[in-house]
């Protein structure tokens, strides 16, 4: 594609990956199934999972040298051939106080997380819409302590249409993996699902899902306040993929979509990967900016950090919901409808809260899909997007 294409060619474009991985799935589950699908697959939400592949040894070991592989990274980046950041002076941040928002957002959040913690059974409305407030009650948390970091600049205090934005744009993102999920045969199901009517549960899951995204740019933002993290990976190996190799990749993202539905047990992971991938290869050919564009200059710094944000957010929130409900003897009790519990092929134990522990790689590509998930969104909408520029400053 070259860099002269039109606007409406650029918005077709996307417009048919979309649809590509959205449809894809759906043809290998139907071929999965032998052109008819079971009673109540599509039964949303869904309160128990299909039958999963058993514990395998090998792939638990394959997965955990790759966990081990990327905590390596982590805390070693110059066995990658990072180099060690370049000392600067700390900026001259301006003393501010907590902003208003950020004590909202703590009655938000403590408020509701004590409700289900403490078991209490009385306004029962507000505990079935408990994540609303928790999940943006968190996301005005973290940044007020980003504005008080950055001497009052902050996504809401800086640039609050955006944000506006980002949540629109996370309804749209994550019911894509609602949907994604049926086709793998539920990797996570909500037992407690029933106890507000399916229309309900619904609407529930469409205006809570606006706080979801946010809360990875909150902490991309908080993150990029220290130092030594903003320039831990700028310095690392310069690398451009050509084209022909964009093409493969892609071809075989396109492929996963189909096999996922196809294999559910094999491809599983699939779900995870391949809409990043293919989102990301669009935008760069049709000369959108996504944060693996610096890497061709030796900046990793956009993609690693941003990688983190949703495995910070997702053990955050795995702790929230786990303790969000009482265990008695493998009997889970919750007001929580959203309370969600896995169901992973292979890996499914040992687990940390609900997740299974191997699960939480799969956090990190769903961070940087997030990101890559705005700036298309943010594409199509024609929306001007400046957070990119707000979180490079020191100030």
């Amino acid at each position: 594609m070259s860099g002269d294409l039109s606007m409406l060619k650029k918005v077709n474009f996307l417009l048919l990956a979309i649809g590509a991985m959205i449809f894809l799935p759906y043809v290998g589950s139907w071929l999965h199934y032998n052109g008819k699908f079971p009673d109540h697959f599509f039964d949303y939400p869904p309160l128990s999972a299909e039958p999963k592949a058993p514990f395998n040894m090998f792939v638990f070991v394959m997965l955990s040298i790759l966990a081990l592989a990327v905590a390596v990274l982590y805390v070693f980046p110059r066995i990658f051939g990072f180099k060690k950041p370049i000392a600067t002076p700390a900026p001259d941040i301006k003393k501010v106080s907590l902003p208003i928002w950020f004590w909202i957002g703590l009655i938000m959040w403590g408020g509701c997380l004590t409700m289900l913690f403490t078991r209490m059974t009385e306004l029962k409305w507000l505990l079935h819409w408990s994540d609303l407030p928790i999940f943006w009650g968190f996301t005005l948390m973290l940044d007020g302590i980003v504005y008080k970091r950055k001497g009052g600049v902050s996504i809401i205090a800086t640039i609050p249409q955006e944000m506006v934005g980002i949540a629109l744009s996370s309804v749209a993102g994550w019911m894509i993996f609602e949907y994604l999920n049926f086709f793998v045969g539920e990797n996570w199901y909500y037992p407690a699902g029933d106890i507000i009517p399916n229309t309900e549960f619904l609407l529930y899951a469409i205006i809570g899902s606006s706080g979801l995204i946010p809360m990875a740019f909150e902490w991309y933002s908080l993150l990029n306040t220290f130092e030594g993290m903003k320039h831990r990976f700028d310095q690392g190996l310069k690398f451009s993929l050509p084209l022909w190799f964009k093409n493969i990749v892609l071809v075989i993202a396109f492929s996963g979509m189909f096999v996922s539905g196809l294999f559910p047990n094999q491809m599983f992971f699939s779900l995870w990967v391949s809409p990043l991938l293919i989102l990301a290869i669009i935008l760069d050919r049709i000369n959108v900016w996504t944060p693996f564009e610096p890497i061709k200059d030796g900046n990793w710094t956009p993609i690693l950090v941003f990688a983190l944000t949703y495995l910070l957010t997702g053990v955050s929130m795995e702790a929230w919901n786990f303790f969000s409900a009482a265990h008695a003897n493998d009997v889970v009790t919750t007001y929580a409808p959203a309370y969600w519990v896995y169901s992973l092929p292979y890996v499914n134990t040992p687990r940390m809260f609900e997740m299974p522990i191997l699960g939480y790689l799969g956090y990190l590509p769903f961070s940087v899909y997030c990101w890559i998930w705005w700036i298309m969104f943010a594409f199509l909408c024609n929306i001007p997007t400046r957070f990119a520029d707000l979180t490079a400053r020191g100030n």
